[in-house]
């Protein structure tokens, strides 16, 4: 029978859930099983009927029919079939008819909780995991913080130390305790792969729509870029040829050597505009690996 593993957080975005689904696909999949991520498809053009976006052998639908980061996961994470829709209920229904899945990620799940599962990992920001305790409008939670008590296991996210953050401690007493942390794969540029180093010392027009874009921008900063102009839009942000013209007039103006942005943007930019953009490939590490997929699979059994 297959076993379905949620992926999610309690604060309105920026806690790393799609590099998770990433990894932890990749890591399933590395040991032969079949996997089904199921996404909610946010801002994706076709709508939130229930729609194939990778069957595991190619890729059906790209952005802006499907949406940014289910295309991210199909195109990161070979072999493994993406679905988007709404009801997740109903994804799962159909991937149980047409699929021979063995473990199926709920990305963005611990909300939806119509949709059973066998076991709940959320992922908490390492340096501000709770924001004001307040659910939104009146702080940045989707939920109050004793809601982590339904988790299973707890990740930190973007983490410096392996340290527990005391103003979180008392909500997850007990809990399996996991530390991540981004790291900058490559650069890719026209199609070619370099190393984070190709960057030391470029001037670059940076622009993102994610849910923190002052992070992206200060970790080019880090990395000995020279950021020329910064231009940061609304996470999930569809870039029209507008938004393109301006850009490529901003790295006209100040003579620089090419734009950069994120991979979950990149993947909605038009073809021909791609030739003078960058993006910086990233991945997360766990403090622990092994450790971390034996007690996934000590869990559900």
């Amino acid at each position: 029978m297959s076993k379905i593993i949620s992926i999610g957080n309690i604060t309105l975005g920026g806690t790393g859930k799609t590099p998770m689904a990433i990894f932890l696909a990749n890591q399933l999949t590395s040991l032969g099983y079949k996997v089904c991520v199921l996404s909610r498809g946010y801002k994706g053009k076709i709508g939130y009927d229930t729609n194939v976006i990778s069957d595991g052998k190619e890729i059906l639908l790209k952005p802006p029919l499907a949406a940014d980061e289910p295309y991210m996961i199909a195109i990161n994470c070979p072999g493994c079939i993406v679905i988007t829709g709404k009801e997740r209920v109903k994804s799962f229904e159909y991937a149980e008819k047409n699929f021979d899945i063995d473990f199926y990620l709920l990305d963005d799940g611990f909300q939806h909780r119509k949709m059973p599962r066998d076991l709940d990992i959320v992922l908490l920001d390492h340096k501000n995991p709770i924001s004001t305790g307040l659910p939104f409008p009146f702080g940045y939670l989707r939920e109050f913080p004793s809601a982590l008590k339904r988790a299973d296991i707890i990740v930190f996210t973007k983490a410096n130390s392996f340290t527990m953050p005391e103003k979180v401690r008392k909500y997850i007493k007990g809990k399996d305790i996991f530390y991540s942390k981004i790291k900058n794969k490559e650069v890719v540029f026209r199609n070619e792969q370099y190393p984070i180093s190709f960057l030391k010392g470029k001037k670059v027009v940076a622009f993102s729509g994610i849910a923190k874009n002052s992070s992206f921008f200060k970790q080019l900063s880090k990395l000995g870029v020279e950021i020329v102009y910064k231009k940061g839009y609304m996470d999930h942000h569809f870039y029209r040829e507008k938004d393109m013209d301006f850009l490529f007039k901003l790295k006209k103006r100040y003579n620089a050597d090419f734009l950069i942005t994120t991979e979950k943007d990149y993947v909605k930019i038009l073809d021909k505009y791609r030739d003078d953009i960058a993006f910086l490939k990233i991945e997360i590490s766990i403090n622990d690996t092994q450790k971390f997929m034996d007690l996934i699979f000590e869990k559900i059994k």
